[in-house]
């Protein structure tokens, strides 16, 4: 079984946070979306791999 990354909890707690702040009512998020939560351009999340229909634990396991 692969183990998390170190940072992991971490990185994904803070972008909760932020995810929170910037949309509240929102679990699921857009390339733009996840892009603003992040602070990297849509082009970047596209790179990294991720399309459409993101979640906060996606984007913490590979920013991590």
């Amino acid at each position: 079984m692969p183990r998390e990354k170190e940072l992991y909890r971490d990185t994904l707690e803070r972008i909760r946070t932020r995810a929170d702040q910037l949309f509240p009512d929102k679990l699921v998020y857009n390339q733009k979306e996840a892009a603003q939560i992040v602070g990297v351009s849509p082009m970047t999340i596209s790179r990294k791999g991720l399309k459409n229909m993101i979640t906060a634990e996606q984007i913490a396991r590979v920013f991590a």
